[in-house]
C-alpha cells in the first residue's frame, strides 16, 4: 500500500525524549570520505532502564581497521534535554532539529566531527510511524539521507570528509519480550531508501520504502543468505538486491554492520549502501 499523511507521530517533536517511552534511541550511520579513505561511522546513544548507553564505532576502508568506544553511564552524570534533541555523555554528543542536527564521538583512537543537513522527506516506517514490537508497540522515523561533512581525526590525522548518513529515532513501549531482530537501512541513491525488518528471524520481512516525493510503500521481502551474505528480494518494488556486508561494532547481543549493495529495482541496476542491526541473535 502507498501511505500519505497523516501519520501517528510527530517528527520534529519526536526527537526529544518520549516520556512514555521504556528505551528512547539516536542512531546514526554514516557513510564519508574524502580523496583516498571510506570512513564508516556509528554514533549511538540510547536511553535505558535508568543509564545512557553510548557506543561510537568507526571502520576505516581500503584497510578494514575498526575501532569503537562503548559506554554506560548513570543518567544523573549525563545531559538529556527533556524537550529537545541534546544529548552529553563522556563519549558522544548529539543534537539539533529536524532540518540540521550535529554529532560528535570519541575513541581512544579517533575522534569523529559531523554536521548533518536534511533534504530529503522523512521516512516513517510502517507509513505511520508506530507498529507492535514485541508484545508492545514502538515508534519508528528516519532521515535516511542526510548531506554530510566534517572531520575524522585517526592517530593525529584530520580528514576532510563528507557523505551521507542514516539517522533512526526509536522509541519503545509495553515490550513484553526481549527484542529479536535483524533491521536494514538501504540508501538506494535518488532519494530511494529502504528501512527493512525482520522479527521472525528466518528472512521473512517487512519493509517500508521511501521515494523522492515523500510516498511510502509498505511491503513485503524476502532475505535468504549467500556466501556469507544476503540476497533481499522485494516483489512488490521488482527488486532484486545483493548485499554485501562487513561488520562495524558488536557486543554480546548486538551486532552493527556496514553494506554495500548491488541489484536491480524496478528494472534499473542500482548501486547503493547502508546498515545493519542483529539484535538478540
Amino acid at each position: 500500500m502507498t501511505t500519505a499523511r497523516p501519520t501517528l507521530i510527530d517528527a520534529a517533536d519526536g526527537l526529544a525524549p518520549v516520556r512514555t517511552g521504556e528505551a528512547e534511541s539516536w542512531w546514526f550511520g554514516a557513510r564519508v570520505h574524502d580523496q583516498e579513505k571510506v570512513f564508516w561511522v556509528k554514533i549511538h546513544t540510547m536511553v535505558m532502564d535508568g543509564a545512557c548507553l553510548s557506543t561510537v564505532a568507526l571502520r576505516r576502508e581500503p584497510d578494514g581497521h575498526t575501532e569503537d568506544k562503548h559506554t554506560v553511564e548513570a543518567l544523573d552524570a549525563v545531559t538529556v534535554a527533556a524537550d529537545s534533541l541534546d544529548v552529553r555523555t563522556s563519549a558522544l554528543t548529539v543534537r539539533g532539529d529536524l532540518d540540521g542536527l550535529e554529532v560528535s564521538g570519541t575513541t581512544d583512537g579517533a575522534s569523529v566531527r559531523l554536521a548533518l543537513r536534511r533534504e530529503d522527506p522523512v521516512l516513517y516506517s510502517g507509513g505511520a510511524g508506530v507498529f507492535p514490537f514485541f508484545g508492545g508497540r514502538t515508534g519508528q522515523y528516519a532521515l535516511p539521507g542526510l548531506v554530510t561533512s566534517g572531520t575524522v581525526t585517526v592517530g593525529g590525522t584530520a580528514y576532510r570528509v563528507g557523505g551521507r548518513t542514516w539517522f533512526d529515532r526509536q522509541w519503545v513501549a509495553g515490550a513484553t519480550e526481549a527484542p529479536r531482530f535483524t533491521w536494514l537501512g538501504l540508501d538506494l541513491g535518488a532519494g530511494r531508501y529502504l528501512s527493512v525488518w525482520d522479527a521472525a528471524g528466518d528472512g521473512t520481512s517487512w519493509l517500508t520504502a521511501l521515494r523522492a516525493d515523500g510516498s511510502h510503500l509498505i511491503t513485503d521481502a524476502r532475505r535468504t543468505e549467500r556466501d556469507g551474505h544476503w540476497l533481499l528480494t522485494v516483489p512488490g518494488l521488482d527488486a532484486s538486491l545483493a548485499i554485501t556486508r562487513r561488520g562495524l561494532f558488536s557486543t554480546p547481543g548486538v551486532h552493527t554492520g556496514v553494506c554495500d549493495v548491488t541489484g536491480t529495482l524496478a528494472g534499473e541496476e542500482i548501486t547503493g549502501h547502508g546498515f545493519t542491526d542483529v539484535i538478540g541473535a
